[in-house]
């Protein structure tokens, strides 16, 4: 297998059962191999823990940060592949990467060592702390989130998206034959799901009014309970065709998410503005009859940016001129197991 398995998962079919998104089950294991033990040697790899000043150093090690944190909430138990948004991908290939120094091999060993370690080491949050007083845009709330301990979602591809394409086609889809309750058994495979969710729009957060004083605004929430309602669209796919008749597209309902922060939360909640784009973590919970309301306990949210629109993470020219932006991880890399979804 390549360093980087830069594949997309296949389309499930129609008929696809929960298996094939979810996995057996049972979460791959992480184990330390001869690879990982010659990262932990690298210049590359003391430099995360040391730190640096050098402009070009700094450049390199907070560009592998922002993506190593965006990565960290849709680690999931399926297997051993991980989620990034192909803008960062190809960032951390022209941006990062060198001659002589393969950025993404080097994530996805990052990546490797958060993963068997169960978290990342307090050396490297040390680290990305210093880092982003001058790289700015690491996202340190997923960084310290991983920092106290992984919680994988059951899969990254289980999206609000392929929710909503799942049930039309196993419940909603159902002919009068069936004689099964399809909705409960629709309920029974994809609901209890650890999941995290991008791009969702934050409406507000606020806390819920205790009985006695004003009708409760969520009727299943617990009195002061926080909680953060985000309105989900689908993505707009891109245009492939001109519109001569500069036809409207058809409108579609936005799904409402009810998310049941849990007490601790990464994210200073009070910075967050409305109509930004957010990505829950948590429990999903439940939903309505339609899929257009979904609710998710024990949630966590972050600011999700559209890296869509463009990333700068560092000048290869400049950080070639890094000490250690140098390939001392070779021989490791084809045979690097995991590899990203984007």
């Amino acid at each position: 297998m390549r360093v980087v398995l830069l594949t997309l998962l296949v389309a499930l079919p129609a008929l696809a059962q929960k298996e094939e998104l979810f996995g057996t089950g049972k979460p791959p294991t992480f184990r330390e191999e001869a690879m990982d033990k010659k990262f932990a040697k690298t210049q590359f790899s003391k430099a995360l823990t040391a730190g640096t000043d050098d402009p070009a150093c700094v450049e390199l090690l907070g560009g592998m940060f922002v993506a190593l944190a965006e990565i960290m909430p849709t680690v999931h138990k399926r297997d051993e592949n991980f989620s990034l948004d192909p803008s960062l991908i190809q960032a951390v290939d022209t941006q990062l990467s060198t001659a002589r120094f393969p950025a993404m091999a080097y994530l996805v060993s990052m990546v490797r060592r958060v993963m068997i370690d169960k978290r990342l080491p307090d050396e490297w949050l040390e680290t990305a702390t210093r880092l982003n007083a001058k790289v700015k845009i690491i996202d340190l709330a997923k960084l310290k989130m991983a920092n106290e301990g992984l919680a994988p979602v059951d899969s990254f591809g289980f999206t609000i998206g392929k929710l909503k394409e799942r049930y039309v086609a196993e419940a909603l889809s159902a002919n009068s034959a069936v004689t099964t309750d399809v909705v409960a058994t629709f309920r029974d495979a994809y609901l209890d799901r650890d999941v995290a969710w991008g791009g969702a729009t934050l409406i507000d957060v606020g806390v819920n009014q205790p009985k006695g004083k004003k009708k409760k605004r969520w009727a299943n929430a617990e009195p002061e309970e926080l909680i953060a309602v985000l309105s989900w669209v689908p993505p707009v796919p891109k245009k492939v065709e001109l519109d001569l008749l500069s036809q409207h597209q058809q409108k579609v309902e936005p799904t409402i998410i009810y998310a049941r922060l849990q007490a601790r939360q990464f994210t200073d909640i009070e910075k967050l503005i409305k109509n930004q784009r957010v990505l829950v973590k948590g429990r999903f919970w439940e939903m309505n009859k339609t899929a257009s309301e979904l609710e998710v306990r024990d949630a966590v949210i972050f600011s999700d940016p559209d890296w869509s629109q463009g990333v700068i993470l560092g000048n290869r020219e400049e950080i070639g001129g890094c000490s250690f932006a140098l390939n001392d991880l070779t021989g490791t890399a084809p045979a690097q197991p995991g590899g990203f979804h984007h």
